[in-house]
């Protein structure tokens, strides 16, 4: 039987013709809720494209090379949005294989959220239910080939036995009103139910001073749990400064940062001796500069404004311990972009990517294809900062 990407390959000309810019627009919508496409490329659909034709072509291809579940998604959206273009090309509901659709997860709840009281409690948060559909889990093929060379891999512990933690420090809330960070909330959503997926235990903190972030990665540090774990995860995302990260009271007459070194100070071979030897990941989206990190150029004659977009504030740091990896959402002195309403446009690539990939690459390959994603969003570019993994970290989703 025909799958539907196929189908969409075979029937490609045929819809470079019929579609109209109007359900252009609204499939690109319906395709980055149902979390087919991420925020770059939609942004890079819409306005990176002159010609409805240009478009059409950079929608369809997006989605049938992401395979048959992504194209089932678009030919339900396509037959909303222009059923008498799916009857007349034979792609009405009826003709296709309804048992490939993925129904819509419905968004989390965030929990937290909205106080600018700092949140300073220890307890995870409540596990975010992920489906296997969402992560794309890894084959037992591929554990038991690569997990078998352990001088290259780093061991990844049984999940009956394991106890992963992760920590997710997301400020919001400012002491000056005009610093909310409009959005933020998305990413963490996203981020936690990301890491649920790959089973970590979360324990999030909202709106926390720089003494509050320290407090909480020291704790975080010294957690009895890291001795049956096999690796974490850390997650900052604040306003920045080029090495420090903002805490909820800094503004343009106080300073209230946290210098990066400390985050891997405290997470370092010789402090935290629950990871030591195992893979530390560090994710920050921050700016850390206050430079554009390129102009954008649109085909269009009339690209539309970035309105939707702020900035975050920017910083840098250097670690000097093993087993420690750090990806940071843009390169020095320039900015990060967040969406007021849909969240960072590093944190929504990044989990899009992850969560797709990480059943047959490591972490660096992982990486790698996040910045790939931004090849044509040419505003910001993520880097992976100074490596000192001294083995691949594969985290074998579903094993």
């Amino acid at each position: 039987m025909e799958t539907a990407d196929q189908r969409l390959k075979r029937l490609r000309i045929d819809l470079l013709n019929g579609l109209s810019s109007g359900v252009i627009a609204d499939l690109v919508d319906e395709m980055q809720g149902a979390e087919v496409i991420n925020t770059s490329e939609s942004e890079n659909i819409l306005q990176a494209n002159s010609t409805t034709k240009n478009k059409a072509r950079d929608l369809i291809d997006t989605v049938s090379r992401k395979g048959a579940k992504a194209s089932e998604k678009f030919i339900q959206s396509l037959n909303r949005a222009d059923k008498e273009l799916c009857g007349k090309l034979g792609l009405d509901l009826a003709e296709t294989d309804a048992s490939t659709a993925v129904p819509k997860q419905a968004p989390p709840t965030p929990a937290g959220i909205g106080s600018a009281v700092p949140t300073t409690s220890t307890q995870p948060t409540p596990v975010i239910p992920v489906s296997d559909e969402w992560i794309t889990p890894c084959r037992q093929q591929h554990y038991d080939e690569i997990s078998q060379k352990t001088s290259e891999v780093y061991e990844i512990l049984l999940k009956h036995t394991r106890k992963r933690l992760a920590l997710l420090i997301n400020n919001i809330e400012f002491e000056n009103p005009n610093m909310k960070r409009r959005g933020a909330e998305v990413d963490e959503e996203q981020m936690q139910k990301l890491l649920n997926g790959f089973g970590y235990e979360v324990e999030k903190h909202n709106n926390l001073t720089a003494e509050g972030m320290k407090e909480a990665l020291t704790v975080f540090s010294n957690r009895e749990e890291h001795m049956q774990s096999d690796s974490t995860f850390v997650v900052l995302m604040s306003h920045g400064l080029r090495d420090q990260i903002c805490g909820i009271h800094h503004n343009e007459n106080r300073q209230d940062t946290l210098h990066i070194d400390n985050v891997f100070n405290i997470l370092n071979n010789k402090n935290c001796k629950g990871l030591r030897g195992k893979p530390k990941v560090i994710i920050i989206q921050a700016c850390r500069g206050t430079n554009p990190g390129h102009a954008y150029v649109s085909d269009s004659a009339t690209p539309e404004a970035y309105t939707d977009y702020e900035e975050e504030g920017p910083f840098y740091q250097v670690h000097k311990e093993s087993d420690f990896i750090c990806f940071c959402s843009t390169t020095p002195e320039n900015v990060s972009l967040r969406h007021v309403q849909k969240g960072s446009i590093f944190i929504q690539n990044l989990v899009d990517v992850m969560r797709q990939n990480a059943a047959n690459c490591d972490v660096e390959e992982i990486f790698f294809k996040v910045q790939q994603s931004f090849q044509n969003f040419t505003r910001q570019l993520p880097v992976k900062e100074r490596s000192t993994l001294l083995k691949k970290f594969y985290l074998f989703p579903g094993i």
